[in-house]
Parts: structure tokens; sequence; C-alpha cells
């Protein structure tokens, strides 16, 4: 899956070598019996953190149909978020990850698919920090949005850590519809956020 990456990287961070392979500038022969190598290293002051987390490219929930009778029929879609690499980090902090519909406000939090030739016509889905859906959970959308940057979704700090979701759509939102005005393509978007979180 294609990814994009969520980079928080300190200055010093950023000078840091990228690679430690061999550049071979001189040769040795019996004609130049000497030559120089430079030697590069790094030491990374205390408190400096750099992390890579990624998050999914696009999720796709494929041709929606509306059910025949007037009831719930879900498709769900799983998403992954994964700590590619965390540095840095003390005992007591944490790499948090939010996320947020795109036009998401206090008022209106809910995430939508919106028709893409058609902006008054959307949908709302549903966005679970779960994968698969159990009975007893509740989309991140159901309770008010407390923080400007969205909705609590995972806190990582270590390397390889993951976090499989899921994004749901209830095409009973589509029942009685008359399919050739609300037929389209449809897209939406959220935001993640990456910050630091200390306890």
């Amino acid at each position: 899956m294609k990814t994009r990456k969520i980079l928080a990287l300190s200055m010093a961070v950023a000078t840091m070598v990228t690679a430690s392979t061999a550049a071979f500038a001189a040769e040795l022969t019996p004609s130049s019996t000497t030559g120089n190598t430079e030697v590069t290293a790094n030491i990374q002051a205390s408190g400096e953190i750099s992390y890579v987390i990624t998050i999914p490219d696009k999720v796709d929930f494929g041709t929606l149909t509306p059910p025949e009778t007037d009831t719930d029929s879900f498709k769900d879609v799983p998403y992954e978020v994964t700590a590619v690499n965390i540095e840095g980090l003390s005992e007591d902090q944490y790499v948090l990850i939010r996320l947020k519909d795109k036009d998401a406000t206090e008022e209106d939090s809910q995430f939508y698919l919106t028709q893409k030739t058609s902006p008054n016509t959307k949908f709302i889905y549903d966005v679970y920090d779960i994968s698969p859906i159990e009975n007893y959970y509740i989309p991140l959308a159901s309770v008010s949005m407390t923080e400007p940057n969205g909705y609590f979704l995972v806190a990582f700090n270590e390397i390889g850590a993951k976090t499989t979701g899921t994004l749901r759509f209830n095409q009973k939102q589509l029942y009685g519809k008359d399919i050739s005005e609300i037929a389209g393509d449809y897209s939406g978007t959220m935001v993640f956020t990456s910050s630091i979180l200390t306890f």
C-alpha cells in the first residue's frame, strides 16, 4: 500500500548522516601510497526526538449500492497506521496521533463523503480505531470533538507498533434515493496530526 509519511524531525536530526556507505574517492597504488578518508558521525543531544509514522494514502469503499430494504447494510474497509521509526522518546513520552475530517468543526465533527460534481450531496461514514468492529465499539465521531486536531487514535512509543482501524459506510443512507440523482464519484479527506505526549 502506498503511504504518505508524517515526519517530525528536530533541527539536529535533519543534519544526521543518512547512510553509512563507503565512497571510494582515492586509490592506493605503488605511485600513491597514501590517501585520506573523511570519517563522520552524529551525536544526538538529549531530548531530541524524531519519528516517521505511515498513514494510508487512500482508502476506497469501492462501489456502494442501496440495500433492498430499509435496514443497516454496512460496508467496512480497514486502514493501518504504523510507527516506522521512533527515536529519542523518554519512557514517559509517546507519539500521539489524532484524526478528523478536513472540514470538521466543534458543531459538526462527522466524517463525510461528498459528491465531486455536486458538493451539496454528501453522506456520513464512520471511523473506528479497531478492526474488525465489535458490537460494543462506537465510532470516533459519536462524541463531541474536544481537541482542534481531532479525535485520539493511538499513541506509539516503539518502532514497529501499529494500529488497524475501520472505516464504515452504512449503505442504508442510499435506500429510497433516486440513484440517477446521487450517482457519481464521492470523496472525503481524513486529516492525521502527530504530536508528542508526555505523561
